[in-house]
């Protein structure tokens, strides 16, 4: 009997664990071309090797819902994404089912080994407020320290309404 519920337990969570991998497949819906996006943004990033490039330019849109001033001198903004299939597991899971997006040297840096990354630059991406809508174009990455995707760097943030 025991075989039985425990055999019934993992076929249930390996089910769910699929549903969610096809619910949230990590996978952007806008592709655009390179030149879309700043590359030399990626100069300024803050450990770079971690962030694994999936889609070298991409938008999303989404509401707001939180921001964030990292150590590092970056803008960490939570998007509510329109499109779901933008995030993965550890996005949802871990992410509260937000899309991090980071406007890279938007503040000083206080964490002392990002300072030369953010030195004699300052980004211009126009800085959203928490329930704005907006539509962000950047590199789509997934974080190999954390797992989750993001957008970061990104160029250009847009204000729906």
């Amino acid at each position: 009997m025991k075989i039985r519920i425990v055999s019934v337990v993992i076929i249930f969570v390996l089910l769910v664990a699929i549903a969610g991998m096809l619910r949230y497949r990590g996978k952007v819906d806008v592709k655009l071309p390179a030149t879309d996006c700043n590359a030399e943004l990626w100069k300024h990033v803050y450990e770079k090797e971690r962030l694994h490039v999936r889609q070298e330019c991409t938008a999303a849109e989404g509401r707001v819902v939180s921001l964030d001033r990292s150590e590092d001198g970056d803008l960490h903004i939570g998007l509510e994404p329109d499109h779901k299939s933008i995030l993965n597991l550890i996005n949802v899971i871990h992410g509260h089912r937000e899309l991090i997006v980071e406007i890279i040297c938007e503040h000083a840096p206080v964490r002392e080994a990002a300072k030369p990354a953010c030195a004699n630059f300052h980004s211009q991406v126009l800085n959203p407020e928490v329930g704005n809508r907006i539509r962000v174009t950047g590199a789509y990455v997934t974080d190999g320290d954390i797992g989750w995707n993001e957008i970061h760097p990104v160029t250009r943030i847009d204000i729906l309404h």
